[in-house]
């Protein structure tokens, strides 16, 4: 009889559903997933130009940006372009890429002087990247017409410098790389070039060529970063910040803006109130909704909230280093830490094959990384 009640207790037990074991996230990510991000951001562009949301420019800038770094070049550059032609106000050339991008004839969202500086550095980029030497100079050379203090930018003179390298113009390379190891210390890329120059130098056919580039969007994702080559490593660490892209507004132009956001201001509360003087009358108590719509389709919708408005993903800083590794590297392995120097997560980069995540163009590997938690795959 007991043997029979025991048999019985062990069958209700095993019938009761298991309480569900939840492992615990590890407290790193193993790799950097952007293709959920560019999607969202699609979609995103799609929606705000539907409803004349005329800040779509910066989603259209988040959507290339994720292209950029999920390798999708032709895309982004056609975002890129796309956004820097309606910021010109060139829309029917934009609609050229985009046959959607027209809307009415109110302003679209004016770019900051730093976003519009990163369109053409990422447009430089995607033309390096698509061996197209002559375009991604102008891209550059339109970055450094727009502010003088582009010749200051580390990562500029890093990219020009390469640029003029590989189209063979190493005096012009040199005057880029030489205030570049100023900023940043020894790189040995002014003796190397000169090398070349001088003696006919040739780079050894076992090595390859490296460039790696990591881009930190959030403060969270401040910290070095290691470099390991297959099991060989670190090869190399990229400090935290080797440029932060700051250009700055001159004094004049900051007065000269303050003035016009002043008088913008000064204006819309007028129209505003003017309109819900003269419409009221005609509406009975509809006129100031009204006043509000014309403003906005005389001016342009207001900055409300400027967070949401913002080019999110325009990266605080940017890591970058140029090496070269042995011919017969297959995998690079870039470990991330924070500031306090703990590690927030590793990527893998296989050089070639299907699954190859690095870029090569112009003879050389392109790690591209941007780093923002929304990218993280745990």
């Amino acid at each position: 009889m007991s043997r029979a009640v025991f048999l019985s207790l062990l069958f209700l037990f095993s019938c009761v559903p298991s309480a569900k074991i939840v492992r615990p996230k590890p407290s790193y990510f193993s790799d950097l997933n952007y293709t959920l991000a560019r999607e969202k951001y699609r979609k995103t562009v799609e929606e705000k130009f539907r409803e004349k949301d005329l800040s779509y420019i910066l989603s259209l800038l988040s959507y290339g940006i994720t292209c950029f770094y999920d390798r999708q070049i032709d895309d982004a550059k056609k975002a890129f372009l796309a956004a820097y032609k309606v910021d010109a106000g060139e829309r029917p050339e934009a609609a050229k890429i985009y046959d959607w991008l027209v809307v009415d004839s109110r302003t679209v969202y004016k770019l900051k002087k730093r976003e519009r500086e990163l369109v053409h550095f990422y447009l430089g980029l995607c033309y390096l990247f698509q061996d197209n030497l002559e375009e991604a100079l102008v891209e550059f050379k339109k970055l450094r017409q727009f502010d003088q203090d582009a010749s200051k930018l580390p990562i500029v003179n890093f990219f020009l410098g390469f640029i003029y390298e590989k189209m063979g113009k190493f005096d012009d390379a040199l005057i880029e790389y030489r205030p570049l190891e100023e900023m940043l210390g020894s790189l040995g890329l002014v003796h190397y070039l000169e090398l070349m120059r001088d003696s006919g130098l040739v780079l050894p056919a076992d090595s390859l060529e490296l460039v790696v580039q990591v881009e930190h969007q959030t403060i969270a994702a401040l910290g070095k970063t290691d470099i390991y080559i297959d099991d060989i490593g670190p090869v190399a660490t990229l400090p935290e910040n080797c440029d932060n892209f700051n250009v700055l507004l001159t004094p004049a132009e900051a007065n000269r803006q303050a003035a016009q956001e002043a008088a913008a201001k000064a204006t819309r509360i007028g129209l505003r109130l003017l309109g819900w003087i003269l419409l009221d009358k005609a509406t009975k108590g509809k006129g100031k909704k009204l006043s509000e719509e014309v403003a906005d389709i005389l001016l342009g919708k207001e900055e409300e909230n400027r967070d949401i408005r913002a080019w999110g993903y325009a990266p605080l800083n940017f890591s970058f280093t140029r090496l070269r590794i042995p011919a017969a590297s297959q995998q690079v392995r870039l470990v991330f830490h924070n500031q306090n120097g703990d590690m927030i997560g590793f990527c893998d980069y296989p050089l070639q094959g299907e699954k190859a995540r690095a870029i090569f163009a112009t003879k050389t590997y392109f790690i591209i990384a941007g780093l923002a938690e929304e990218f993280y795959v745990y």
